[in-house]
């Protein structure tokens, strides 16, 4: 006599704890794929999607932050220029914290839509560059490396001569 198997089929119960655990996988590998990404391989839209998710409890800051070198349209002979920043109702601290304060924090450097660097000075080197067009993006940011609310942001577009 030959047996035959019979599939029974998935109750209301079983077809749900399927799909949550379904979800929970899918939740569980999108975090860990945006815990792994780093700045640099997407241009910094992790840190953007984060800190805009936070950016409704931030603080305000009275400061403001200009570009010095190089100027708006400026061209440089340099493939590193030298960028230069002012920052005026603000300090550079070299700590993170959480104990947010509106006048302390440091500098997000971005080139070209891509994080470069987290600075504690107002004054540095800028990455190799091919000659051409470039935008230098600046951003004081909270001891917390999140931004304040309004951002305190400034940008520069400039050439590197060929």
């Amino acid at each position: 006599m030959v047996q035959r198997r019979t599939h029974r089929p998935r109750t209301g119960h079983s077809r749900a704890r399927g799909f949550r655990a379904a979800a929970v996988v899918a939740v569980v590998a999108a975090l860990a794929l945006a815990a792994c990404s780093s700045d640099s391989d997407n241009g910094g839209q992790a840190a953007t999607a984060t800190t805009a998710a936070v950016a409704a409890d931030r603080p305000s800051s009275p400061a403001k932050l200009t570009i010095e070198t190089p100027r708006q349209g400026q061209t440089v002979k340099q493939a590193r220029p030298e960028l230069v920043l002012a920052l005026d109702g603000g300090k550079i601290v070299n700590q993170t914290t959480t104990r947010v304060q509106g006048d302390e924090g440091h500098i997000h450097l971005y080139v070209d839509g891509k994080l470069v660097t987290m600075n504690y000075g107002l004054r540095q080197r800028l990455p190799q560059l091919p000659p051409g067009q470039h935008v230098v993006q600046a951003e004081f940011v909270a001891a917390d490396h999140a931004p304040f609310d309004p951002r305190v942001l400034t940008q520069a577009a400039f050439q590197v001569a060929g």
